[in-house]
C-alpha cells in the first residue's frame, strides 16, 4: 500500500462536550495524507462554532453544515458520499484516536484488503458506576473472546467472519465505527448504511463487506471509545427515545438481510445448514415477538412495524407466527425470566 488519502469523517450533532479532544486527535495524526471531513447535522449547541475555529486554523478540515437534520444514519451516509479519500475512517464526536492510528492501519493493509479494524481502549466517565463499567467490558464481544489471539495484524477470512456472525447473532464483534476503516469504493458495490436501523446499522454494514472479503484485524488498541452510554451520547439517546426500534426492529432487519439480501449471498453460502436454521428460527420468533410488542406499545410502534413489513416482505410473511414459532417464543421468554 502506497500513500493513500484517508478521509477521517466526523459526523457531529450537539457534541460539544468532547469535540475538542476528538478533532485534535485527528489533526495530530502522524500519517500525513489525510482530510478531516466534519459534517454537522444542524446542531443546536455550540458544536458548529467550535468546529469553525479548528477549520480556520487547519486547511485539512473540511466543514459542512446540513441545512436540515438528516439523523444519525443520514449523516453517516453523507460522510461516505462526500469523502475524497480512498479510505474512509469514521471518528465519532465522543471518541478519539491514538496519534499513530491512521499510520499503523495504512502500514498494515494490502491491495486486497477492503476493511480493517483494530483493538480499542474503553473510556468511562468518572460518574459511571462500577456495575455499568463491568457490564460494558464483559458484554463487549471482541475477536480475542472469539478465539482470535494475535500479537500482530492478522487477516480473518470471510468464512471465519460468517461463522462468527451466524453463531453470535446481532452481536457486534467487529467494533464500533470509530475502530473501523474501509475503502470508499466498496459503497458502489454494497450500497450505504441502512437508514431503517438506528443502533446496529454499523454492524450490518461492516458484515456486508467482511462476509465477502474478510477483514484485517490489528490487535493493537488504536482508538479510544467512550463506553457506557454516557448522557448525551447517540447510544443513550437511542435507548431513551427509540427503545422499540433498538430492541425489536434492528435485530429483525439485520437477520432479514443476512437471510435474504443479495449482498449476503457469500455469507449464506459459507455457513452450515445448522447455522442457517438457527438464524431462521431467530428471525421468525423475533418477527412475531416484534408484532406482539408493537400491539402492546401503541400506534407509533405499530406504524413503525407496518412500514418495515411493507419494505421487507419476508418480515410481513412471518408476522403472525406459526404454532411452532409461538411455542418456541414461549420457552425463550421463560429462559429470559429465569436468567
Amino acid at each position: 500500500m502506497n500513500n493513500p488519502l484517508v478521509s477521517i469523517c466526523i459526523p457531529t450533532y450537539n457534541g460539544s462536550a468532547y469535540l475538542a479532544q476528538c478533532i485534535e486527535s485527528a489533526s495530530k495524526q502522524t500519517y500525513g495524507n489525510i482530510e478531516i471531513l466534519v459534517i454537522d447535522d444542524k446542531s443546536t449547541d455550540d458544536t458548529y462554532s467550535q468546529i469553525e475555529k479548528y477549520a480556520a486554523a487547519d486547511p485539512r478540515i473540511r466543514l459542512i453544515r446540513n441545512e436540515q437534520n438528516l439523523g444519525l444514519v443520514g449523516n453517516w451516509n453523507k460522510c461516505i458520499d462526500l469523502a475524497k479519500g480512498e479510505w474512509v475512517k469514521f471518528l465519532f464526536q465522543d471518541d478519539y484516536f491514538d496519534v499513530n492510528c491512521i499510520k499503523v492501519m495504512v502500514e498494515n493493509i494490502s491491495d486486497s484488503d477492503r476493511i480493517v479494524t483494530s483493538g480499542r481502549n474503553m473510556v468511562f466517565e468518572e460518574s459511571l458506576d462500577e456495575a455499568s463499567k463491568k457490564y460494558s467490558i464483559n458484554n463487549t464481544l471482541t475477536f480475542p473472546k472469539l478465539g482470535i489471539h494475535a500479537n500482530n495484524p492478522i487477516a480473518i477470512t470471510a468464512q471465519q467472519v460468517s461463522d462468527f456472525a451466524a453463531n453470535n447473532i446481532c452481536m457486534n464483534f467487529i467494533g464500533e465505527p470509530t475502530v473501523v476503516m474501509f475503502r470508499k469504493d466498496i459503497a458502489r458495490e454494497i450500497g450505504y448504511v441502512n437508514p431503517d436501523m438506528i443502533q446496529i446499522c454499523d454492524l450490518e454494514y461492516f458484515l456486508r463487506i467482511a462476509t465477502t472479503y474478510g477483514i484485517k484485524y490489528i490487535p493493537q488498541p488504536l482508538t479510544y471509545f467512550r463506553a457506557g452510554a454516557h448522557k448525551g451520547s447517540t447510544s443513550s439517546a437511542n435507548r431513551s427515545k427509540k427503545l422499540f426500534s433498538l430492541i425489536h426492529i434492528d435485530p429483525i432487519i439485520t437477520t432479514h438481510q443476512l437471510l435474504y439480501a443479495p449482498v449476503f449471498k457469500s455469507f449464506r453460502e459459507a455457513i452450515s445448514a445448522k447455522q442457517k436454521n438457527k438464524l431462521g428460527l431467530y428471525f421468525r420468533t423475533h418477527v412475531y415477538e416484534t408484532q406482539q410488542a408493537a400491539l402492546k406499545a401503541g400506534q407509533e410502534e405499530l406504524d413503525i412495524f407496518e412500514q418495515v413489513c411493507n419494505k421487507y416482505p419476508e418480515i410481513k410473511n412471518y408476522r403472525n407466527g406459526s404454532f411452532f414459532t409461538k411455542i418456541i417464543l414461549f420457552f425463550i421468554k421463560l429462559k429470559r425470566a429465569s436468567a
